[in-house]
């Protein structure tokens, strides 16, 4: 199996090699040095979830991990053991022997700003788990059926024999149980609650983790969730769901980007929906971000490709220049086209 960390072949180290979890293991115990590990920017829950879960086994297996660029995480994932080893972007100078591990991304462009070049001169490899794109050099571990980067990382951790301490269990529970809406989307499998289980024996704290998660927001998130509700219409019969915060909304509330986290969940809880939109603008120089979810027969990735975003069938994103207003027009107009054609 080719591997990144042969670095004396500069041209073998940035061709991209497909391996499965028993080569992402290997690839995994033949680095060299330190790993940073990365996700995408804007983090969910499974992105928190894969790269601390990831930095805590490969720590506790004597090896130097940390977050890269990880950033300063939201209320809702603040108390995850290990986002004090974030190292911020800017400034980072890379060893020549590290390693750089993306996790939950599955393309450079998707990775934050400050990011994006080690991609380009650092050994990589990747654990993602949505639709194959250009992707990355290097193995690449890509399972688009996986139900999560977390997943992934739980199944890799164990082909390596690396332990799995409570904290690394807790954080690649939270990316597991919130990429499947806790355990209620199409993704779950049977592999997924196997893993979950072998986390459970691990000591998680699922009542505790829940209530921090799903069932305690700082009243600002509370009271941009009411902005939301104000804006939610539906169009083509219920069949679409759209909704949308502007600029205006986030700084009346005092609040950011991963204040609205799990938002278009709003829009997708609507009576007969089967298309739900979610469109919002954080800042005024800002663009506009979408986010879709669907159910059958529409398939939310190529939705979103036209817009060159991508993701999942059944949850995807975009981002697109310019006036939200004319985004939310536009995003709701080929919803409503989407809705007629049934899917085709």
């Amino acid at each position: 199996m080719e591997t990144n960390t042969d670095r004396t072949d500069p041209a073998a180290s940035r061709r991209r090699t497909a391996v499965d979890e028993d080569g992402m293991a290997r690839a995994l115990l033949a680095a060299p040095g330190r790993f940073a590990v990365a996700a995408h920017l804007r983090p969910d829950g499974d992105a928190f979830g894969s790269v601390l879960g990831l930095c805590h086994a490969l720590r506790g297996a004597g090896r130097e991990a940390f977050p890269l660029g990880l950033g300063p995480a939201p209320e809702t994932y603040d108390f995850l053991e290990g986002l004090e080893w974030n190292v911020p972007a800017e400034g980072f100078a890379p060893r020549p022997d590290d390693t750089l591990v993306v996790c939950d991304c599955g393309t450079p462009d998707r990775l934050p700003e400050a990011v994006r070049p080690f991609a380009a001169t650092m050994p990589v490899l990747c654990i993602d788990h949505h639709e194959p794109d250009e992707g990355f050099p290097g193995p690449s571990l890509v399972r688009p059926a996986a139900a999560s980067a977390s997943e992934l990382v739980h199944d890799v951790a164990k082909r390596a024999g690396l332990p799995l301490s409570r904290a690394a269990a807790e954080a690649l529970w939270v990316g597991i149980a919130t990429d499947t809406g806790r355990f209620c989307y199409d993704a779950t499998s049977p592999a997924t609650m196997r893993a979950a289980a072998e986390l459970l024996a691990l000591g998680v704290r699922t009542q505790e983790l829940s209530e921090r998660v799903y069932g305690a927001f700082p009243l600002p998130r509370l009271r941009l969730q009411r902005r939301l509700l104000e804006s939610l219409r539906t169009l083509a019969g219920g069949a679409v769901a759209i909704c949308s915060l502007s600029p205006e909304d986030y700084a009346a509330e005092g609040c950011g980007s991963a204040d609205s986290e799990n938002f278009v969940d709003i829009a997708r809880s609507v009576r007969g929906c089967r298309l739900a939109a979610f469109v919002r603008k954080v800042r005024p120089d800002g663009k506009v971000n979408v986010s879709l979810r669907t159910q059958e027969p529409f398939d939310a990735a190529a939705l979103c490709a036209e817009w060159d975003g991508g993701g999942h069938k059944r949850a995807a994103g975009a981002t697109l220049e310019g006036d939200l207003g004319a985004a939310v027009e536009a995003v709701g107009a080929r919803l409503v086209r989407a809705a007629a054609e049934g899917g085709r």
